[in-house]
């Protein structure tokens, strides 16, 4: 479908997940402890400005991300600049100022819903893999409970504080996708113009 031809540049928010076949996780003490430090350290923060660096395949591009939580985001793309993400509410609204164009995804469909949700629980709608761990940094892995095409997000903090810098995304056609984020700030104040824009100067495109 042509929107999705369109929109490599935001993968990172379209990734898809499942359920592991065989057994359920196995998760030791300290596997336990970190999770509810990880899930804690989640809905501890309510709103969070980065720079950005996100690659995928031999697709690069930069901006600006904001969340305030809940359900608002904004992706300011730099590079490509005519590309833009936004999130108020229950859509995801991706607009390509090139084609002046504007598309709609129920953001619980994507990887983004995980960020911006009131509560964030690593559990229920999310099925919690793994938890790795190196000198310094913390990851988990996570797939979506319900939806049966392949994919994962991994999630990578830096330790001792425990601080998001990254994450990773597979998607279901195998397509891998990394967020870095450079310089984040968290719990700032953020204009409500910031997560608005004129819909009406954009022609709708439902595929």
């Amino acid at each position: 479908m042509r929107c999705l031809r369109l929109l490599p540049m935001i993968l990172l928010l379209i990734g898809v997940f499942s359920p592991p076949s065989g057994a359920a996780t196995k998760f030791t003490a300290q596997d336990r402890t970190d999770i509810r430090r990880i899930e804690a350290y989640l809905n501890n923060f309510k709103s969070l400005r980065s720079n950005f660096i996100q690659v995928s395949s031999d697709q690069y591009s930069e901006g600006v991300i904001y969340i305030e939580r809940p359900n608002k985001l904004r992706l300011k793309y730099t590079n490509p600049s005519h590309i833009q993400v936004y999130s108020s509410g229950f859509w995801l609204t991706y607009i390509d100022k090139e084609l002046e164009a504007i598309w709609h995804v129920p953001i619980r469909s994507t990887a983004a819903s995980l960020f911006v949700r009131e509560n964030i629980k690593l559990s229920g709608d999310v099925f919690l893999q793994r938890v790795n761990r190196e000198p310094g940094v913390i990851s988990i892995v996570l797939r979506q409970t319900e939806n049966q095409s392949s994919g994962s997000l991994e999630l990578i903090f830096t330790d001792n504080p425990l601080m998001l810098r990254k994450w990773n995304i597979l998607d279901g056609d195998g397509i891998a996708t990394s967020v870095t984020l450079l310089s984040a700030e968290f719990d700032i104040t953020i204009p409500s113009s910031t997560f608005s824009f004129e819909e009406t100067e954009y022609e709708y495109q439902s595929d």
